[in-house]
């Protein structure tokens, strides 16, 4: 074993991929080969030799990129929950390192790396791979789903559910650092920058509002860990809000996991579906008395 000085990790590696005859095993969660031809290339050509490639990448339903990089090569990934590992070997020497197979980390990052060449060693590293890697191997993908809602735009993605879901469209637009919906009623999305806590208000009337608290008494439990309440004083206008109690993985939209962002989408229809019935009803009781 020997240590390889930072800046050369990279070359190193390059000459693992052009020197395999027989295999290569390349292990890297994340994958970006963007503006870095020189490596596609070698990995090409190794191909091109009849080297058998084995490439495990980190599975996530964020991290689909990755596997688009690895399949755009030829090669189908072997995905892995929970991948942190990085080695790269061929049958003659391996590398096991800090670095993933990304453009910023062979241009700006100081990453630490060693060689291994006895075959000792190269067993252990095919060991590891039987061992540990390829029992736990994903069977399939994320579905079309998931993958939609990794890969779009918060935004469209909360238009089309919304849309789906009432059965005509609404609108979603970004407004003084919130979402704005226009659902027949006005809406607002927004994500406390500081907490990654979730907040979504509507408008109320001020009949509505003195109604608010009776009326959602029965209901809050409908929306679980967050709270509800009105924003204002009552008899005025004001808003109704529902907030988180937790935080979010982020403050943006786009780079919530799939699971954040599935539960945001149902808190939002769950919240103007029910404020809409609200609104309904305060108004058959206004129209009632009189």
């Amino acid at each position: 074993m020997k240590i390889i000085p930072p800046y050369q990790i990279t070359s190193e590696i390059l000459n693992l991929i052009n020197e395999a005859e027989k295999y290569l095993i390349i292990v890297s969660p994340y994958v970006n080969f963007k503006n870095w031809d020189r490596i596609k290339l070698d990995i090409e050509n190794a191909l091109k030799r009849n080297v058998q490639i084995n490439f495990y990448t980190r599975f996530d339903k964020e991290n689909f990129k990755s596997w688009e990089e690895i399949e755009s090569l030829g090669i189908k990934p072997k995905l892995i929950k929970n991948l942190h590992a990085k080695l790269y070997f061929n049958e003659k020497s391996g590398i096991v390192t800090s670095m993933n197979l990304l453009t910023s980390s062979n241009l700006n990052a100081i990453e630490f790396g060693s060689i291994y060449n006895t075959e000792n060693e190269l067993t252990e590293l095919r060991s590891f791979i039987k061992k540990y890697l390829e029992p736990n191997l994903e069977k399939e993908k994320p579905n079309d789903e998931e993958l939609y809602l990794a890969k779009e735009k918060f935004t469209i993605v909360l238009s089309n559910y919304l849309t789906h879901h009432f059965e005509r469209h609404v609108n979603c637009k970004w407004q003084d650092g919130f979402l704005c919906i226009n659902a027949n009623n006005q809406y607002y999305l927004g994500i406390e920058k500081l907490k990654n806590r979730i907040s979504l208000s509507g408008i109320v009337s001020s009949d509505e509002s003195q109604q608010f608290e009776e009326y959602f008494s029965e209901r809050k439990k409908i929306f679980e860990t967050y709270e509800l309440f009105v924003n204002g004083e009552k008899g005025m206008m004001c808003s109704a809000v529902v907030s988180s109690n937790k935080s979010f993985s982020h403050n943006n939209f786009n780079f919530l996991n799939v699971m954040e962002k599935k539960e945001i989408l149902g808190l939002t229809y769950t919240f103007i579906n029910e404020l809409t019935k609200f609104k309904d009803e305060i108004y058959r009781r206004k129209k009632a008395s009189c």
